[in-house]
């Protein structure tokens, strides 16, 4: 997987079906460090952790899908 630059795509998933303006989780950089978290849509702000918490975090560049889980079991 490449970083994907915050001005060519943003993310288009969604966190949960109570939040659809939050994207799902993804990896995060700025210029200075590299974090788990979620693009919200509504405001176009990133925020790390949990985003009730509502610890954002400035100046993204770029961003990243999480892996899957090796742990997630497969739906058949």
């Amino acid at each position: 997987m490449d970083w994907i630059n915050v001005k060519d795509r943003l993310p288009t998933g969604q966190w949960n079906i109570n939040h659809p303006y939050l994207s799902e989780e993804v990896l995060i950089a700025n210029s200075c460090s590299i974090n788990i978290g979620f693009y919200n849509r509504d405001d176009g702000t990133w925020y790390v952790d949990e985003p009730i918490k509502h610890e954002w975090i400035d100046k993204i560049t770029h961003w990243m899908p999480l892996p899957k889980n090796p742990h997630d079991k497969e739906i058949k």
